[in-house]
């Protein structure tokens, strides 16, 4: 799913995006950090983007009335894994997914499922980026 903004499916291309990321990457790449400042700037806009795509699909099949359903743990795991790695990760599943920290995702929560906001720049900060 991440950063494909080309207009052809064909999983042997490179988007723009990507190759803008790594072209601006290797082109500051002597100012210390730069690199990694633009590592993760593209990496959010490509979790924010991955994001909007997951969260249309969630919402649907949780609102199928059978959030225990091998594509709504499917979806619940790619979603929390748009959440920077860490404490943010960790708060958005408990916030947002199942009320727990860590192990296997069982038994995501209707409920809270229903909180996440259509957009993730509408989260709370540490719930899901830290930076921005």
């Amino acid at each position: 799913m991440a950063g494909n903004l080309n207009s052809v499916d064909d999983p042997n291309s490179v988007s723009l995006f990507d190759l803008s990321c790594r072209g601006l990457g290797a082109a500051i790449s002597e100012v210390p950090f730069a690199e990694y400042a633009v590592d993760v700037i593209c990496g959010r806009v490509l979790a924010r983007e991955d994001y909007l795509k997951i969260y249309p699909l969630l919402m649907e099949n949780v609102d199928l009335k059978t959030p225990s359903t091998r594509t709504v743990l499917y979806l619940c795991e790619q979603i929390i894994r748009t959440a920077e790695f860490g404490a943010c990760r960790q708060n958005f599943r408990r916030h947002y997914i199942d009320g727990k920290n860590s192990g296997p995702l069982t038994n995501p929560q209707t409920a809270l499922i229903k909180k996440l906001p259509q957009d993730p720049k509408n989260i709370t900060f540490g719930y899901w980026a830290s930076q921005f």
